[in-house]
């Protein structure tokens, strides 16, 4: 017997496009939502929506959250969007509805560059610092040292409504 032969109608009950669209979009969230550094695993997904329930609110396991994420699963409750789109910070139409679904997604994606960006950035920052010498290190030292005595300075002045005082004297800025 094949193997398309063997599964028969249960085959066929796993090719619906509302269900498939559905699992692309949770898996979209799998992939791009992810606070802890990682990928959230089902187990994380479903005892999040759990410590979040409120009285009468619906249950997820993680065989239907699996189900749900592989486009098995059609026809999920309202309940169960609404409490997916809390955990994964979503509005429950992007579930549903194609335009806010894209806006969503372009959104992430930018969230996504930005972080691989600042990631970027502090590398190239470590990388730059690591292979200064040590009079370069001192000399950005200093100039921070006193970047940050200036801005204190000035955010003084500009709350006391007259001219800084030096750090150093005996009254200082009054904040």
């Amino acid at each position: 017997m094949s193997e398309q032969g063997g599964a028969g109608a249960g085959e066929e009950a796993h090719s619906d496009p509302e269900a498939e669209r559905l699992g692309q979009r949770i898996e979209y969230l799998f992939t791009w939502v992810q606070p802890l550094g990682r990928r959230y695993t089902l187990q994380e997904v479903v005892d999040g929506i759990r410590a979040a329930a409120r009285p009468g609110d619906p249950k997820l396991s993680v065989g239907r959250l699996w189900m749900l994420v592989k486009g098995r699963a059609g026809n999920p409750t309202v309940g169960t969007l609404r409490a997916l789109g809390e955990f994964f910070g979503v509005p429950q139409a992007y579930f549903i509805d194609d335009e806010v679904a894209d806006r969503v997604a372009a959104q992430l994606a930018l969230i996504a560059a930005m972080r691989a960006n600042d990631v970027r950035s502090v590398a190239l920052r470590a990388a730059a610092v690591a292979t200064m010498s040590t009079h370069g290190v001192d000399t950005v030292r200093s100039l921070v040292e006193r970047s940050g005595l200036l801005e204190a300075g000035e955010q003084g002045a500009a709350v006391a409504g007259s001219p800084a005082e030096p750090p150093d004297s005996p009254a200082g800025p009054i904040v």
